[in-house]
């Protein structure tokens, strides 16, 4: 696969990701973090970091327009948005500490409760 059909790719995945996150609310890491890892075999690391900046700007898009249109509770997001952060913070933390076969072995345990076929576990060399 070239860079050009790569990039393709990531771009097209991308915006049904962030599609799907500002209609929905869940994120374009749900879309994004799969099609990055189990579809173009990139490492999970670098998977769940890309997805983590792409949500933040999906994120305050989506919370603009809900804003403007006076569909948002601004006392309940600045009270989430101080316990989501410290929770990130956690997760951030814990995620540089663990090794990249733990984190597949948790992704792949969660889409196999969800029934997603998933290809065997990559190997560290």
């Amino acid at each position: 696969m070239t860079i050009l059909e790569f990039s393709s790719l990531v771009w097209a995945g991308s915006v049904i990701a962030g599609f799907l996150g500002a209609l929905t609310g869940l994120g374009g890491g749900v879309v994004l973090v799969p099609m990055l890892s189990l579809l173009l075999g990139v490492d999970i690391r670098y998977a769940i970091g890309a997805s983590l900046v792409s949500v933040i700007a999906t994120s305050s898009g989506a919370a603009a327009a809900y804003v403007k249109e006076g569909f948002s509770n601004i006392r309940i997001g600045m009270f989430l948005e101080i316990a989501t952060t410290l929770g990130a913070l956690l997760g951030a933390t814990l995620a540089t500490r663990i090794f990249q076969q733990c984190h597949c072995h948790c992704f792949w345990i969660g889409a196999d409760r969800l029934r997603v076929p998933v290809p065997e576990a990559p190997v560290e060399k």
